[in-house]
């Protein structure tokens, strides 16, 4: 559905929160990172370099970091192995096997949702959530909980779908790949994300628009399945077929060096420094 007056794209009707356990079971891909070899290690070089942008917006010295929706770890890993040895990393999700196994690569991390988080210790300094926001019953209300967690001049970094790709434009009204019924209950243009966060109270630091390899690769895969193409011509269009990885890469890259914007975006908020 689309809202009449702002704009925002949701799910409805959509499942419930006591659905969560049924529509996120226990072998949901996100909750581990068991991938194609190649895929995983391009991924790797790929989110280090996410490391280097938090290093220069936190700054130096110890700075506290939450990855809400950590999963198993995989990321917090990431920041530990490419981050300085003086940040405090923190896990976040609702399903407890993921969080024990976070718990076994020697992370804090808690088994909550976001909107109930209460966590011990200091206000954090950066609170990451990665296509996650999209996932989520009330995204206002997690920006309202992530601002309340965050010591002044802390940033709220926000990896989301984007209505504003190629792919998008496309496969949208069906096959769009970013939709993945019934899990994403929100899905935002880069200007209905800047008003909520900005309603919210943070000031906008920086917006890019990221490669989006898997939208391209599931958009085709639901459109020729729902075409009734073979089986085996269906099953090549997977989001870790590395041909096709370097296919949309290219052309993602290219889209976002000329300027436009890509079906994935990455959002900066700021909490203000001066909250008088």
């Amino acid at each position: 559905m689309r809202c009449r007056e702002c704009g925002h794209v949701y799910l409805n009707p959509r499942p419930s929160g006591n659905d969560l356990g049924t529509i996120y079971p226990a072998d949901y891909y996100a909750f581990s990172d068991v991938q194609n070899p190649l895929v995983a290690r391009l991924r790797r070089v790929w989110e280090a370099g996410k490391v280097r942008l938090y290093r220069d917006l936190v700054g130096e010295g110890r700075r506290r970091f939450l990855d809400v929706g950590c999963a198993d770890g995989r990321f917090l890993a990431l920041l530990r192995e490419h981050g300085p040895a003086e940040w405090d990393l923190v896990g976040v999700d609702f399903d407890p096997a993921a969080v024990e196994s976070c718990r076994e690569r020697g992370f804090e991390a808690h088994v909550s949702r976001m909107e109930d988080f209460a966590p011990p210790g200091e206000p954090f300094d950066a609170v990451i959530m990665l296509q996650l926001i999209e996932h989520v019953e009330d995204p206002a209300a997690i920006a309202d909980r992530v601002y309340d967690l965050l010591r002044p001049g802390g940033v709220f970094i926000v990896e989301t779908p984007n209505l504003a790709g190629w792919d998008h434009h496309l496969f949208q009204g069906r096959w769009w790949g970013h939709y993945h019924f019934p899990r994403h209950w929100n899905l935002f243009s880069t200007e209905a994300l800047h008003r909520m966060l900005e309603r919210k109270g943070f000031e906008i630091a920086r917006t890019d628009y990221l490669i989006s390899t898997s939208a391209w690769t599931i958009s085709l895969h639901n459109l020729f399945l729902d075409k009734g193409y073979p089986g085996w011509f269906v099953r090549f269009f997977s989001y870790q077929n590395p041909l096709l990885l370097a296919l949309f890469v290219a052309l993602d890259w290219t889209r976002a060096r000329l300027g436009g914007q890509t079906s994935n975006q990455r959002v900066v908020a700021r909490k203000p420094v001066d909250m008088a």
